[in-house]
């Protein structure tokens, strides 16, 4: 038990994206530096013997011939690693080795965008992109940045440099650097492009690109904390999600928004009044009707698939501090004969946040509020593993 309650707490300080990060004094990611440290690499590879056979056949890849060392993979314009050969990719995945501004594996999402110049702290884009900056100086060159997410699941972070050459006229880099987010940290770092020139056609298309993402600005990454306590209790706005508002959700209006229901049946109560359970594909919905089958009122939701972003943008699949550190915690106690956490206000109330743990990986988030209607209404989330299987949203009585 004890070993389990040390990896809840760990998970539960590990730090996410800040909505609101403090004002970035950090510069845009430039060409020099980029290739400064990107031939480091190749000056450490030239004393140094592969641990793969670079004329292999499957060392050859679009990227180039892939040179395997423990520090590092370089991918290089021929099978050779000659002070004449190129350098055209480089791949990190160490945790030992560091990237430019320090960045480093391991390192969290938000300290890789403090490390960068970031105009767009709370990532205001669309659910598949969010623009960081871009700095449009041609014919001279560019430089932006972007991140590229599903949702609230960061995927990578990508800063590219657009660096006009020397002899001026004759092209411009495509280079840059990605780093792959998994689970809200650094996976791997590749420098891509370093050998790689475009036009000024090329460019100009992918800062229109660019230009498209920062006009969308519907959809931002929601407040998250380590702290806990700086961040709101479950409220009536987090009932408005996916389209829906679920304190005035009817029959009509979730078809509307889910299409038509896979399954509908209906139930008599033993009053005479009727219950409506309605099967989408992604979630489920119970309504109940007064005798005559008319004036439905909504009873309950279950999102039981991914593809719906519930309250506070939660989805199945999603991880249990990422959850939790999206709504207020760390006001109560913590009941060790229980394995329960008051997170705010007093456990049993219609203003509360309570958290109960299971020796197998199991784990219960449980909200509730008291909406200006007068109705209490409770989100419960089960976790398997540490992973959101469920999400529920119902009325009390």
């Amino acid at each position: 038990m004890k070993r389990l309650l040390c990896l809840i707490m760990t998970l539960m300080l590990l730090p996410v994206v800040p909505a609101l990060a403090e004002d970035n004094a950090a510069g845009a990611l430039e060409w020099e530096e980029l290739l400064t440290w990107a031939n480091s690499y190749k000056a450490r590879a030239l004393k140094e013997q592969p641990l793969n056979d670079p004329t292999a056949p499957e060392a050859y890849s679009e990227d180039g011939y892939a040179f395997i060392y423990e520090f590092a993979t370089l991918y290089m314009d021929r099978p050779e690693m000659t002070e004449d050969s190129v350098l055209k990719n480089l791949v990190i995945v160490s945790a030992e080795e560091e990237a430019p501004r320090g960045t480093k594996v391991d390192m969290f999402t938000s300290d890789v965008l403090a490390a960068y110049y970031n105009e767009n702290e709370n990532l205001a884009g669309d659910r598949g992109f969010a623009a960081l900056y871009l700095s449009n100086t041609m014919p001279m060159g560019a430089m932006w940045g972007w991140v590229q997410r599903d949702g609230q699941r960061i995927m990578a972070i990508q800063y590219a440099v657009h660096d006009q050459l020397a002899s001026g006229g004759d092209g411009y880099t495509d280079a840059g650097l990605l780093y792959t987010i998994q689970e809200n940290m650094v996976a791997a770092i590749r420098a891509y492009g370093l050998d790689v020139v475009i036009d000024e056609a090329d460019v100009l298309d992918n800062l229109s690109t660019v230009e498209d993402v920062m006009a969308q600005t519907a959809y931002t990454q929601v407040p998250v904390s380590y702290i806990g306590t700086d961040l709101t209790p479950f409220q009536e706005s987090d009932l408005a999600f996916a389209g829906i508002d679920f304190l005035t959700l009817t029959p009509e209006s979730a078809q509307a928004a889910f299409g038509a229901p896979r399954e509908d049946q209906w139930m008599e109560d033993d009053t005479g009044e009727y219950i409506r359970a309605m099967e989408f594909a992604q979630c489920e919905l119970t309504f109940v009707y007064d005798k005559n089958k008319e004036n439905p009122a909504l009873y309950a939701m279950s999102i039981l698939a991914d593809g719906i972003e519930g309250p506070r943008c939660v989805r199945i699949g999603d991880s249990f501090p990422s959850v939790l550190n999206r709504f207020r915690y760390n006001e109560g106690q913590y009941d060790d004969a229980t394995m329960t956490e008051v997170l705010y206000g007093t456990a049993g109330s219609d203003t509360c946040g309570t958290a109960e743990y299971s020796e197998d990986g199991s784990a219960t988030l449980r909200y509730t509020l008291r909406a200006a209607s007068g109705q209490a209404v409770v989100l419960h989330m089960n976790f398997s593993y540490m992973s959101l299987n469920e999400i529920m949203l119902y009325f009390t009585h």
